[in-house]
């Protein structure tokens, strides 16, 4: 099921700027959608930027150890660009070596696919669910993002919630397309990557403890 798993996550993510906007429209209120969050300003200090990645790295080993070899690979990339120690493989794990994974990764899939096996009722049931997750992640996030909207008198935008998935960055623009038509002067991106942000570092958490589980329960190997 590798291949048509790996087709369904991809497909979906390209599909989050047909499927949120409507969502964040039906869930919010014009003028929830107009509400205008201040601008993040500031600097974030170098320690902060550093220690990051290894906090993250540490806290998944010991919540959800199963998800440590990519949340370890995601937050090794972080730290090799904000310690700003060695340019040349971060330069070269942004370029040449993504480049060449991708194409791997495209080939070992697309090597899975065979007819017989990918166009059955399975693959569709896979397709299915992944439309039915991200659905549910937009309305969840979007309820939260309202939550606050109420606790804070006002002052958070709710449409921030949706960006709380990890389907990265694409999430965060949309949010911010969608506050700037409400509003010409709203700019929500940096909140919309705090949040997208944390949907992405959460689902690696979340998709591990899942795993511990089934296993411990014997559903899968």
């Amino acid at each position: 099921m590798v291949g048509a798993l790996a087709v369904a996550a991809y497909s979906y993510m390209a599909l989050v700027p047909v499927i949120q906007p409507p969502i964040m429209r039906l869930m919010t209120t014009e003028k929830e959608r107009a509400v205008k969050m201040p601008t993040v300003s500031g600097q974030v200090s170098r320690t902060a930027l550093i220690a990051f990645p290894i906090v993250v790295t540490l806290v998944t080993g010991l919540i959800a150890p199963k998800g440590l070899p990519l949340m370890g690979m995601i937050m090794l990339g972080n730290f090799m660009k904000v310690s700003g120690a060695v340019p040349r493989l971060t330069k070269a794990s942004e370029n040449e070596v993504a480049n060449i994974a991708t194409l791997f990764l495209g080939l070992a899939i697309g090597g899975t696919m065979a007819g017989p096996h990918f166009l059955k009722l399975q693959t569709l049931v896979v397709f299915g669910l992944g439309l039915v997750a991200i659905i549910i992640d937009t309305v969840g996030g979007l309820l939260l993002g309202k939550i606050w909207y109420a606790l804070s008198g006002g002052k958070v935008n709710p449409l921030v919630g949706a960006a709380g998935i990890s389907a990265y960055p694409m999430a965060a623009r949309l949010v911010q397309n969608e506050g700037q038509r409400w509003n010409k002067h709203n700019f929500l991106l940096m909140h919309a990557m705090g949040a997208n942000t944390g949907g992405q570092v959460g689902s690696v958490m979340a998709a591990a403890i899942m795993l511990a589980v089934l296993k411990g329960l014997h559903i899968i190997p």
